[in-house]
């Protein structure tokens, strides 16, 4: 089972390049205990922004060289290799990024944990358009940001 994790602003911005445009403590405590002893897949992009495995997880990184220096990760150079080996599971596995890995699992994802930042931010990443094949059937707001779950219509 797939389900996509990430934080954008009113514009869907994640990303200025690969940073992210803000610091929110209370957001990254909500993705690691949602994400903790799970499977996440993110691409080589996110992976060198964050600089390593994180810990109690598998990390899956995608990339198209197998060469790539991510210790602690498992590599993997297809989606559809992720896809065919989870699809049919019930483990959740967390898609945490970038933009191009978010449109790609965007079909195949049953639910999305959205952190949704009140402030607008200048970014030139942009998570992919959700809103016409997703609903909102829960969310938990916080100071800086509300929670929001949304699930396959």
């Amino acid at each position: 089972m797939f389900k996509i994790i990430v934080a954008h602003d009113p514009n869907r911005v994640i990303g200025n390049g690969p940073e992210i445009p803000w610091h929110i403590s209370e957001d990254f405590k909500h993705f690691k205990m949602t994400t903790l002893n799970h499977t996440i897949v993110y691409g080589s992009t996110t992976f060198k922004s964050i600089g390593h495995a994180l810990p109690n997880r598998k990390n899956i990184v995608l990339n198209f060289d197998l060469n790539i220096d991510a210790p602690g990760c498992e590599v993997v150079t297809s989606i559809d290799e992720i896809i065919a080996r989870y699809k049919d599971s019930d483990e959740v596995v967390f898609i945490c990024g970038g933009a191009s890995i978010y449109k790609q699992f965007l079909p195949y994802t049953q639910e999305l944990i959205i952190s949704e930042v009140k402030k607008e931010y200048v970014g030139n990443v942009l998570f992919p358009e959700y809103k016409d094949d997703f609903i909102c059937y829960k969310e938990d707001p916080r100071d800086e940001f509300v929670i929001k779950y949304y699930k396959h219509k």
